[in-house]
């Protein structure tokens, strides 16, 4: 009876928050769109009361729109519901009682549920589901085939976990066909706080879709301290309409990128595309008497950038990392070993992006020119 009382207490609690408070501030969180595509920061992976988050549907709306995200999907358990006596059962009311509140603040809202079930095959997340219930199914491989059968985007979920794998990360074969079957599309190489190099291997290797998500089950105030600039992880969508149907095309099609901890993780293309979109540079085309050229290198994101000098812009006299941080600009200046005019303010010299990963420990190479 007391756990009734109190969990009915923190239910209608949430549902105030969420429907009669005022919503607070966004925290702007700019990451700029690349030529042809919007740019929309998302997380496919979130929990409510509605299985074993802690949270009303409409709270989670809310704390997306205050961190600055575009775009959430709510994937509540389908097999797994601890409050189903004190909460109707029903895993599309989430998506319903959030609908309202996401539509006045912005939030595009992503309708999926997650597939709970021992390893193999694992936890997997549908996303763009037209009935969540219809995938609560005895086996298992009727539950995905339901979810293909609604067109649903399907991933693997923290692959890395080790409640169902303690000592390694494995590739089963029933992923593998799953995949060869069209009901595996991608991965989460991010799980709330925690990065999988094997399964971002996995992602380049078989050509899935790559992904990083919170997974987040108590209050993002619980869980992440902004006020230390932490923030949740997310997936970086490259959409070409932003729309749902944009997000969904652009998950088929991996154009994704997965931002954690500061760090960037994606295939080289989308990775060098965002970095040029969030950099810029203004050359000093006049040389010095002492034969230094500056160059003023801005950052227009919020996301900090660390900067290595490759080996030819050492010698030029660049020789510490250099950090690049948001909404920033800084000062680079070389020493010319000859006649600095005769260069004209094209010597392109190579860095690397310490924190923006194309592969497992391979770093971004980027140019700068002076």
């Amino acid at each position: 009876m007391k756990r009734k009382i109190f969990l009915l207490f923190f239910l209608f609690s949430g549902l105030y928050a969420g429907l009669n408070a005022q919503d607070g501030a966004r925290r702007n969180f700019n990451i700029p769109d690349i030529p042809g595509y919007h740019t929309l920061k998302c997380d496919f992976h979130i929990h409510t009361v509605f299985s074993d988050g802690l949270v009303w549907p409409t709270l989670r709306v809310v704390e997306a729109w205050q961190e600055g995200l575009d775009v959430i999907a709510i994937t509540d358990h389908i097999e797994y519901k601890p409050f189903k006596y004190d909460v109707n059962p029903d895993l599309n009311r989430p998506y319903q009682l959030a609908a309202e509140k996401a539509e006045k603040l912005g939030v595009m809202l992503i309708q999926g549920g997650e597939i709970t079930r021992k390893m193999p095959p694992g936890h997997s997340n549908a996303l763009f589901l037209d009935d969540v219930n219809r995938l609560d199914t005895v086996k298992w491989e009727d539950a995905f085939a339901e979810a293909k059968k609604q067109g649903a985007f399907i991933f693997w979920n923290h692959p890395g976990w080790k409640a169902q794998q303690p000592d390694t990360t494995i590739w089963f074969d029933e992923h593998t066909g799953l995949m060869n079957q069209g009901m595996l599309h991608g991965i989460e190489i991010v799980n709330y706080k925690e990065y999988y190099p094997a399964a971002f291997a996995w992602a380049l290797e078989k050509d899935l879709t790559l992904l990083g998500n919170s997974d987040i089950h108590g209050a993002t105030a619980q869980e992440y301290n902004p006020a230390q600039g932490e923030k949740r992880p997310m997936t970086i969508v490259f959409a070409r309409e932003r729309t749902v149907k944009g997000v969904k095309d652009a998950l088929f099609e991996k154009r994704t990128v997965v931002l954690f901890d500061g760090d960037l993780y994606g295939r080289e293309e989308w990775l060098k595309r965002l970095f040029a979109a969030c950099t810029g540079q203004e050359n000093n085309a006049r040389a010095s008497v002492n034969n230094t050229r500056s160059v003023f290198v801005t950052n227009y994101s919020g996301i900090d950038f660390h900067l290595i000098p490759g080996k030819e812009a050492r010698t030029y006299g660049l020789i510490y990392p250099l950090n690049l941080p948001a909404y920033s600009t800084i000062e680079l200046s070389i020493k010319f070993k000859g006649d600095a005019a005769a260069v004209q303010g094209s010597l392109p010299l190579g860095f690397v992006v310490e924190n923006a990963f194309i592969a497992p420990g391979k770093s971004l190479n980027t140019t700068i020119r002076f």
